[in-house]
């Protein structure tokens, strides 16, 4: 028990110092070589940082892709 105990911390933080990568365009974001799908990307890269320049320009796009789909009908499918 005391193992799984000091076990819980670490890998907490082994999650929360992921570095995040810089991703150049946020509508479409590709991680060594791979599409990525925005909400992926937040949820790996970005719980805990959204002070970070990068999780907050993939945000921004998120929330404008949302806000976008929710206006026009249709735009609503899911990329």
């Amino acid at each position: 028990m005391i193992r799984a105990m000091w076990l819980f911390p670490a890998i907490a933080f082994l999650a929360c110092e992921r570095e995040v990568p810089y991703v150049d365009d946020p509508n479409n974001i590709i991680v060594s070589g791979e599409k990525m799908s925005q909400t992926d990307f937040l949820n790996k890269y970005c719980i805990g940082k959204e002070d970070n320049p990068t999780c907050s320009k993939v945000l921004d796009a998120a929330t404008r892709n949302m806000l976008d789909r929710a206006r026009d009908p249709n735009k609503r499918r899911m990329n």
